[in-house]
């Protein structure tokens, strides 16, 4: 019977210390996330404050570079790509007006 005890004593208190390193993890983790972005917002305004009007530009000439560039080369692609589709489908209907008017020629005659 003093083993049974022993044994429920040992698990109880093994729960405890284990929801105890848990928790404390769980709280140090939760501080450690809140930090980071402060410590980033606070080196970001750093080198904010640090840059020149010319280093600003050049950041913004990057961006419009890396997005509006590509954005404009993408829509150039969608209407070449309309553009031979177009033509295609006026080939095909020119094909099939074709073939129509030689079936409605051969019916009438």
């Amino acid at each position: 019977m003093c083993n049974c005890h022993q044994g429920t004593m040992e698990t109880y208190l093994e729960d405890i210390i284990v929801r105890s390193v848990d928790r404390t993890a769980d709280e140090q983790a939760r501080s450690e996330i809140q930090l980071k972005p402060r410590k980033s917002t606070k080196i970001a305004y750093e080198l904010e404050s640090k840059r020149t009007r010319l280093q600003s530009e050049n950041m913004v000439a990057e961006l419009v570079y890396s997005f509006l560039l590509p954005e404009v080369e993408k829509e150039t692609l969608r209407e070449n790509i309309k553009r031979e589709q177009r033509r295609h489908i006026l080939a095909a209907h020119s094909v099939i007006h074709g073939q129509t008017t030689e079936v409605e020629e051969e019916g009438s005659s």
